[in-house]
Formats: C-alpha cells, structure tokens, sequence
C-alpha cells in the first residue's frame, strides 16, 4: 500500500480568530495579575485561580479554534472528548501552577524563571496532547527542529506572560503587551502544527482543502463561550477594583479626619507617634515615623517611629551619608523618594546604602522631605521590608499627610533647639518653657488682648466723654458754691459720669482677666447679651449686629471666658469677611440632638453666629478648623481661633459644624450640652446710707499708697463711724499692726516695694483670725488667693462708699 505525506492548510478566519483569541486571553490575564499583587490572603488565591483560568483556558481555546482552522484535503477529523478536556485540564493546572509559586510582594527574576518554565511545560503538553486528540486516517509524526522552536517560544510566552503580570502596567501598556503575547502564543501553536507530518492511506480523498462548516459553526461556538468567559473575568476584576478605589477613599477621607483630631493634641511628640501609626496600619508597612536633620553634622535624629514588631524602630542618631548621597541630593532639593527596591535601584545604587538598607532590614522606602528656607529639615518615611511598588496615589496622599504635619514638625523641631540651647541659655529657656504651658490659657489670653487692641479708639473717645463730663461738674461745682441746690445737681451728674467710667474699665479688666479655666452653669444669651457693647465696638459702625437669643433658654456647663473669646473670635472673624459692612447674626436656641456621629443624644444650647460675607470655598471650608490654617495675611492671625473654638466644643461634649459657600456667607454653629445645675445669679450688695449719730467702733487699718485716694476712703469711713488708721505701704502696714491691731485690715493690691499678696501672706502667718479686704483695680488675685487660701474678700476698684461700708460690715461679722 503507497504511503504519501499530506499538506493541511488552515482557514483564515479561523486563523485570524484564534489570535484574537490568544491577544485577549493575554490582556486579561494581565489585568487579573494585576488584582492578584493589589490583594492577599484568600483574596488573593482567588485571583490567582482567575488568572489561571483566564490565561490557561484562553490559551487552550485559542489551540482549540485553530485545530479546527486546520483542515486536510479529503480527510474527516474528529477529537477524543477525554484527551481534548484532559489538555483543558493541563493547561489551566500548569498556568495555576505558576502563577501560585510566584512571591507578589517580592518578584525575583528566579521566581519568574520557574514560573515561566513550569507555564510553558503546561502549554507544551497541552498542544500536544490536542493534537493527539486528533482522529483522522493518517498517522503523525513530528519534525524535531520544529518541536524545538515550538518549545521555545511555549516557554518564553510564558515566561512573559509572568513577567508582565508582575509589573505594574498601565492600560496602554496591557494592550502592547497582549498583542505581544498572544502573537507569541499563535506562534507557539502554529510552530507546533508546522512539526507536525501527516501521513495518509491512499484511500484518502483530496477534493475538499477547506475546513467544514460544522468546524467553522464550532469553533465559533468555543470562541464565543471563551470571551464571555473573559469578559466576565475582566468585568469582576474591574468590579473588584472600584469596590477597593471606593473602600480606599473612605479609609483615606476617615485617616483625614483622625489625623486632624489627633494634631490637635497638646503634646506634640505623642500626637506624631499616633500619626506615625496611623499612617503605617493604613499603608501596611514595616515602619512608619519621623526624622530631624541637624545640619551642624548632617546627620538625622530620629525620635518617633512606629513599626508592626517586623523590624525594630528607627530611633538614635544616623549620619546623612549613610542613606546615600543621591537620595539626599533629592530630599535637599524638596522632591519625594520612593524606591520600589534599595538593592536594585539606580538611585540606590551606592555600597553604604545598601549596607544601611540591610542594617536597618528595608528593601523598599518613601520620602517626604520638609524643606524651609532652602534647607531640608526634617522627613516623614515610610519602610517596607520586602520590595514595594509605590503607587502614585500612595505617594500623593502620603505627601498631603506630610503637609499637615509640616508645622507640628517644625514646632518640636524648634523645641528641640530650645531644649539644646539650655545649657547656656538656661534661664531664658525655662521662662520660654513656662510661658508655652503647651498652650490654650496663653492663647485665650492674647486673643483676647488682641480684640482689647482693637477697642482702643472707641474707648478713648468714651473715656474722654466720661472725663468731660467729670471735669465739667466740678468746675460748675467750685464756680456756685454758694447754691446747695445746683451743687447737689452737678455732683449727681459727674456721679454718674464718673460710674460709666468705672463700668468701662470693669468691662475691660472683666474680658483681659487671666484666671484658670473654672466651668461653671451658665446661660450663653447673658453671657452674650453682657457683651453687645463690646461685640457693637468690636465690629464697627459698618456692620449691623443682630442678636436673637432663645425665648427659652437652658443652662451649660462652660468657662464664661472661653465663651465670651468664642463668641468675639466669631464676631471677629465674620467682620473680617465683610471688608465693605454687612450683617452679622449671633443667636441661640435649644435644640434635642439624637444619632450624631460626634455628640451623645440629649439636649444642646446651639450657638449661631451668621455673616453675610464673601463665605469659603470648598477647600478653605474643609480645611477650617485645622491648627494653623488660616487665610489673613501675615499678622493678621494665627490660625488658631476656630481650631480652639472646635476643641473647647469638643472637651465640653459638643461639636462645631460651618456652613459656607462663595459668595454666599458663612453659618459657624457651636453645638454646647445643657446641664441639670442652675446658674447662679450675682449678688447684690446693699448700700446702706450714714445716719445721724451712727457710731461703730470698729476699728480699720487702710492701707494704699495713693494719698488721695486714702485720705477720702479714710475721711468716708470716719463719717460713717469707724475708727481708721492709714498706711501708705507694706512694711508700714505691719508697724501699724504690730502697734495695734485693728479689727479688719482694707489693703491695696499694686503698691510699690511689697505688694499687698505678700503683705497679705505676711499678716496671715503672724495674726490669721485678722480679717483682711482686698480693694484693687486689678484682675489677677491668683496671687491673693494663694496667700490667703481663698478666705481674702475682693472689693474692685472704682467703689462707692456704701459698698466699701457693707463688705467692711460683711467681713467684721
């Protein structure tokens, strides 16, 4: 029987589909790989699967679409169910195999090696078992140059395909790739159809050369199943990857608002270790934390560092150099470094940083310089153990998280210098360190000094009204003093005059007190309604101010301080916004709040101070409250005004919501809880008249260094019946005592030589039953208090008689 050697030839459509088929199982397998490094744990094993799926079946579709492209004059073909599903079966389990070996978090170029070869031996035996699926009269033999190349290329499309499936690509990058795999794999394919050597009866029929139709109706079939199959895949992976974009996002926008919490902790140092962890749990790093760069021996001290318990902390000393001289080339000129690999990198390419790198055991690290006056100063890193690729948006946020640390940074970095500086500058930096007992007093403080600065125009000229007036009734008093009548008339007047003075200047000591935080039941509407005056002068005649106090108001707990600096900072704020005059709304009203995420449900005084200003836009509206954030020019703020505002709302159990838009104002609500307590009202002191005859036999020390002042409160007090001693000073005061003492002691605060806390101290250690009656202008008895354990009565300055009479009484009894 005569043997011949058969030509098949292939279908070019079939052809043409089969490398489509090969170009998209190849894009998806990339886009799956791609899931497959973003994911871990049984996420990830499920990834891998899909890819070996995606790839490994595309592939035997592919070999299965062009089988059947292939057709062979006269020749009927059919293929074995078992050995073809077997093929199936091989490719998906070698690509599975492959992939499953693969180290994601730490690619190696062995690793891909194996991963490639075992892939490609997977495809190999798959091709061939196909074709010895095949069931046609002829016999099949292989040509072994043609074996071989077809082995080579199986393998290096594999190869490949794990190389690209381990980086990160873009899409335009996928597409390239994919058109170079899935012509690789054709090639493979075809490489291994053109070994192959039919080898027929004579019985064959050689009329037909063409693939039949049922081949083509197949084939199209598989092809079709195929890319829905694909496409499902790439529609979960892409699914997949909105829902982590989208989780991503939340976890971000929540960091934000954590991270702005904790920046407002007094203590700087404890406030950076919180950031410094939170940023590492939220990036899964090995160490996270911050470093100082001394530029007297360039080097970086490291004193905040956070680490999952891999590593060990990056604390102590480190000279620069040792980092490399490239990475702080690019730190100095203010750029971020983010090395995917320290031992691979060009930019990490030098001995001594990759002795620190395993020193400090770091394969992968980002940089956030911070850089002031052309210098760098310091950084915020992050460490990975394990190589990393950083993606652009990690490193955005990253930066964004550095920025809003940049002034906390550069505050301890000022602390740390102040705190170098003691040895020589002890003092200084002892009073320094007192004065910044880390801070909200001193900043109540002089804002409050601040909002003083700027009634001063509006004061002297009230000051100067009140003088006149004083002045004038006198004149007109020593001009007629022979017409009892008119006298009585004119001293009334400058009376009267001369209290609206003493009510100015009691204002002014009342809001410039400095005293300790004392919270205490209090109604907002009064504290609000005692300030018009000063809110009215503060916003000036440009601007209309409307108060709309509750109907009904309830009572809360706060500091009336703290309160009336809220209010002022609001006012001013809102005056600020309205360069050309407006209207700005301070009202209150109760409100029951219930499921806030910041508040506990109950009831809640909501202050509301509204402008009708030029409001914020979105940005400066998110950024409000932040510590040091502010839009006034240099001078004109600290930044600090809301950020306090927002923090003594949030100790007393509220919160502070802003409400703004361009153009249309801005609504800044301070949401205060309601206590149970009453306020209690101030008490009001008798002012009883001297009567005829009226003899008291107490017996008064006055003590002032003001001589007139003395001479007329010495003079009052013997009309009204005393028996008064004076002295002009403290060492005066005790001869006196020490003489004869009396039964109350009237002392001034501010004398020269021994003030009267220390006369007071003095008095309590050598006669403590004696009473003692404070009279001062000044607010600041702390020092009063303490001298005398709180038992000292405070009468302010100026006074009437009357009431200098009653607390003498009160104090005797």
């Amino acid at each position: 029987m005569q043997t011949m050697i058969l030509t098949g030839t292939h279908d070019g459509y079939l052809v043409m589909l089969s490398l489509l088929i090969a170009a998209f199982a190849s894009f998806t397998a990339l886009s799956l790989g791609s899931r497959v490094r973003a994911s871990s744990g049984a996420i990830r094993r499920i990834w891998v699967a899909s890819a070996a799926i995606a790839l490994g079946g595309g592939i035997w579709s592919m070999h299965f679409v062009a089988m059947l492209a292939f057709s062979v004059p006269g020749m009927e073909m059919s293929y074995s169910p078992s050995l073809t599903l077997l093929s199936l079966l091989i490719a998906v389990v070698f690509t599975g195999a492959g992939f499953a070996i693969m180290r994601w978090d730490e690619v190696s170029l062995g690793q891909v090696a194996w991963a490639g070869l075992l892939m490609g031996s997977g495809v190999l035996a798959m091709h061939y078992l196909g074709m010895a699926a095949m069931r046609m009269p002829a016999s099949l033999s292989y040509e072994r140059f043609w074996v071989a190349v077809s082995m080579l290329v199986a393998i290096g499309a594999a190869t490949a395909a794990v190389w690209l499936a381990a980086r990160d690509q873009r899409l335009a990058h996928r597409l390239v790739a994919a058109a170079a795999m899935g012509t690789a794999i054709a090639g493979m394919h075809y490489a291994g159809m053109r070994a192959a050597v039919f080898t027929a009866a004579p019985t064959v029929d050689m009329a037909t050369a063409r693939a039949s139709i049922g081949q083509t109706n197949l084939a199209v079939v598989i092809s079709a199943i195929t890319v829905l199959i694909l496409i499902m895949a790439l529609g979960a992976a892409r699914v997949e990857r909105l829902l982590q974009a989208l989780a991503r996002r939340e976890a971000r926008a929540a960091l934000r608002l954590k991270i702005a919490d904790v920046l407002r902790e007094s203590d700087t140092a404890e406030a950076l270790q919180e950031v410094a962890a939170l940023m590492g749990v939220h990036f899964g790093v090995s160490r996270a934390g911050y470093g100082e760069l001394d530029p007297a021996d360039d080097s970086f001290q490291y004193g905040v560092c956070w680490t999952d318990g891999s590593v060990p902390a990056l604390m102590g000393r480190y000279p620069a150099a040792d980092f490399g001289v490239k990475i702080v080339a690019m730190l100095q000129a203010g750029r971020t470094v983010a090395i995917d690999d320290l031992l691979r990198a060009a930019l990490s390419d030098e001995a001594r940083t990759h002795q620190t790198a395993r020193d400090v055991d770091t394969r992968a690290i980002l940089v956030v310089p911070f850089v002031r006056d052309r210098q760098l100063r310091g950084i915020v890193y992050m460490n990975q153990r394990t190589p990393r690729s950083w993606h652009p948006d990690e490193i955005a946020f990253v930066e964004e998280i550095a920025e809003r640390t940049r002034l906390v940074i550069e505050r301890a970095m000022a602390l740390a210098q102040l705190r170098e500086l003691n040895a020589t500058l002890e003092a200084r930096v002892e009073a320094r360190t007192r004065q910044l007992r880390e801070a909200q007093e001193a900043l109540l403080q002089s804002q409050k000094m601040e909002a003083v600065g700027q009634l001063v125009a509006g004061l002297a000229h009230d000051f100067n009204n009140v003088l006149g007036a004083v002045v004038g009734a006198f004149d007109l008093i020593q001009g007629r003093p022979a017409e009892p009548a008119r006298v009585q008339r004119f001293a009334q007047a400058g009376l009267q005059a001369a209290e609206r003075g003493a009510k100015l200047t009691a204002q002014l000591l009342a809001f410039s007190r400095t005293q300790r935080i004392q919270l205490q039941p209090l109604l907002v509407c009064v504290v609000i309604a005692a300030m018009q005056e000063l809110l009215a002068r503060t916003l000036g005649p440009a601007i209309q101010l409307q108060l709309q106090p509750s109907p009904a108001p309830a009572p809360v707990m706060a500091d009336p301080t703290q309160l009336e600096m809220m209010v002022l900072n609001l006012a001013i704020n809102a005056r600020d916004a309205m360069p050309d005059g407006g209207v700005v709304s301070i009202g209150t009203r109760v409100r029951h709040i219930a499921g806030d995420p910041e508040m506990g449900d109950g009831r809640y005084v909501e202050l509301t101070v509204r402008d009708s200003g030029t409001g914020m836009d979105e940005t400066t509206l998110r950024r409000a409250m932040e510590p040091f954030f502010t839009t006034k020019p240099v001078g004109k703020g600290t930044g600090l005004g809301l950020a306090q505002i927002y923090g003594s709302a949030r100790q007393a159990g509220g919160t502070v919501r802003i409400e703004s838009a361009l153009g249309a104002g801005t609504t800044v609500r301070v949401f205060l809880p309601c206590t149970d307590r009453l306020p209690v009202a101030a008490a009001t002191i008798a002012a009883p008249a001297p009567v005829p005859g009226d003899v008291r036999v107490a017996r008064v020390l006055l003590v002032d260094d003001d001589p007139h002042l003395r001479q007329m409160l010495a003079s009052a007090l013997e009309a009204h019946g005393y028996g008064v001693r004076e002295a002009n000073d403290g060492p005066s005061a005790l001869e006196a005592l020490a003489a004869e003492l009396p039964d109350v002691a009237v002392i001034d605060f501010a004398m020269p030589g021994m003030n009267g806390a220390e006369l007071a101290r003095r008095v309590a250690e050598r006669w403590p039953s004696l009473p003692l009656l404070f009279a001062s202008g000044f607010a600041d008895t702390a020092a009063v208090d303490a001298a005398t354990d709180g038992k000292a009565v405070l009468l302010r300055k100026p006074f009437r008689v009357e009431e200098l009479v009653t607390a003498i009484d009160q104090a005797i009894a």
